[in-house]
């Protein structure tokens, strides 16, 4: 009696354990949800695809400006503006970069988000650049993507 309890206790144990290890490679591979302070561990080129993709997908023109704002900073941005007579509201990210083969200094990103007379986002501006020290160059895959009409 007591061998067939042991018996099935370890069956059990070995199917969960079976789960477990057929899921993790499937949660591992989940889509991570995009952020500018992941996008700059990425290669310079795959950063500015993503940044792109998350501009085209997450910001479509007609969505009400207080949910692309919302959208902007859950993805690392501060946003800041929207006061002025243009209503523009600007959102950031910078992280200091010393990377062993460049320039000393900070890349920035800048995301511009820019309402129609309705009052919901119309364009959006994406620039992203580095900022160093005089002479010392400047950061591969400087790119900036406008979407939207103005």
């Amino acid at each position: 009696m007591m061998d067939n309890r042991l018996k099935h206790a370890c069956q059990t144990a070995m199917a969960l354990g079976l789960a477990a290890a057929l899921a993790s490679p499937v949660a591992a591979a989940a889509p991570r949800r995009f952020t500018f302070a992941y996008a700059e561990f990425l290669p310079n080129d795959e950063a500015m695809r993503q940044s792109q993709a998350f501009v085209a997908q997450a910001l479509p023109p007609g969505l009400p400006m207080r949910e692309a704002i919302a959208r902007v900073e859950r993805a690392d941005m501060s946003c800041h503006g929207g006061r002025g007579q243009d209503g523009v509201v600007n959102c950031d990210f910078f992280i200091n970069a010393a990377p062993p083969d460049g320039p000393l200094g900070e890349n920035f990103w800048n995301l511009s988000l820019t309402p129609g007379p309705d009052g919901a986002l119309q364009s959006v501006s994406l620039h992203r650049s580095h900022v160093g020290i005089p002479g010392t160059g400047g950061l591969p895959g400087n790119g900036s993507l406008t979407l939207g009409g103005g």
